[in-house]
């Protein structure tokens, strides 16, 4: 099947405001007919909507993704090189193991054409599909979620039983997930088992409080990551009322937008996924709003990149080397002079060279305290055991 067999095409044009000059949905190459297909590898970023909410029990809806990308149009772009292309909808499959494969084979296209897929819609367990197209491609993935579960969990709801794609990953056994990274779980949604266990696979997890404390220091995490799937259930009750979990708590949409930009900013994410909202609880397309907000800011980070992946340590940075006495190693940081970030190394005995991690000054500051930076020891037990 070529790629244009996935889509339908999208038919919300009329709604956008067009007359706007400067409107972003202007930059878009859209699918709008079957005989006009997005010349899609001409573009930096690919957007694409799903539709498929049967795995929590709901109709299939791909007005939440049109609604989301209406929105997106109707915004002015960050800059006048933007180029985008919206592949339309995808199909739905007979079955949800068919919606998987048709996520895996084009998202592993997109991602082998080093194009960038934002994706609208439908229900988390998808992004089993997303992470299989890493494995299509033989290609080692980090994955962080913005959700208010820790990952293993499904759903919040009992009667759904069925496994989380966090779960399918690790029960398969494959060998391309080097990292998952919870951000901001919600403790009374997660149980001490769950935690536990993600401590035990040596994987992340940063609660709620926790980021929001210092949202900064998720910037490095964000640049270390492959693929980024954000819960709008992540998000507060009031500024996401159509989430398919709705909490009073959560992080507001300034956050959400603010991890967002973080992500397009980071050289090495390559896709990112917005789920878990349905249209028929989206009055006034609040939610739909704020995903396509999200979308905005993440397509702004992506236009500042600086082009420093993979870390090259000989180009344009400044080396700092510092001992720590009980650990009975040195840590080496790098400080990026066209950036001004920061990456540090973590030696492996199993690896042909030291694994170069992205870090922040803070963690330099705890290492001059002759502190461990809990991000350096996670990394040095993760390639060394």
């Amino acid at each position: 099947m070529e790629i244009k067999d996935y889509f339908e095409p999208v038919s919300v044009r009329a709604h956008y405001r067009m007359g706007e000059k400067n409107a972003l949905g202007r930059r878009v190459d859209q699918h709008l007919s079957h005989d006009d297909f997005p010349e899609w590898e001409k573009a930096d970023i690919i957007i694409f909507g799903l539709s498929d909410y049967r795995n929590v029990q709901l109709e299939n809806c791909p007005d939440a993704s049109n609604q989301a990308r209406k929105c997106l149009y109707e915004l002015t772009p960050s800059t006048g090189n933007m180029k985008v292309a919206d592949l339309g909808n995808l199909r739905t499959g007979n079955t949800v193991e068919d919606m998987l494969a048709a996520i895996r084979d084009v998202t592993s296209l997109i991602i082998g054409n080093g194009k960038i897929p934002i994706i609208f819609g439908g229900t988390k367990d998808l992004a089993l599909g997303l992470f299989n197209a890493y494995e299509k491609n033989k290609r080692t993935v980090n994955i962080s979620a913005v959700d208010s579960l820790p990952g293993l969990s499904s759903f919040h709801y009992e009667d759904i039983k069925r496994k989380s794609y966090l779960s399918r990953i690790i029960s398969s056994r494959s060998k391309y997930l080097f990292n998952f990274t919870s951000i901001g779980y919600q403790s009374y949604f997660a149980g001490v088992d769950e935690i536990n266990i993600l401590d035990d696979m040596l994987f992340d997890s940063f609660r709620l409080g926790k980021v929001r404390d210092n949202i900064v220091d998720m910037e490095p995490v964000m640049r270390d990551t492959d693929l980024l799937i954000i819960s709008m259930s992540s998000i507060r009750q009031a500024d996401a009322p159509a989430a398919l979990f709705p909490s009073p708590n959560g992080f507001t949409g300034e956050e959400a937008c603010q991890l967002a930009w973080y992500g397009g900013r980071s050289e090495r994410l390559s896709s990112i996924a917005l789920f878990d909202w349905h249209a028929k609880y989206d009055s006034r397309s609040h939610t739909a709003h704020q995903a396509a907000h999200i979308a905005w800011y993440f397509i702004d980070g992506f236009y500042k990149r600086k082009g420093e992946y993979p870390f090259n340590p000989s180009l344009e940075c400044t080396k700092y080397i510092v001992n720590l006495s009980g650990a009975g190693n040195d840590i080496i940081f790098y400080k990026s002079l066209k950036s001004e970030r920061w990456w540090m190394e973590v030696p492996s005995s199993r690896l042909p060279s030291a694994l170069m991690v992205a870090c922040s000054f803070e963690d330099y500051q705890k290492a001059c305290r002759q502190e461990v930076p809990e991000r350096w020891w996670q990394n040095f037990k993760k390639i060394n055991q």
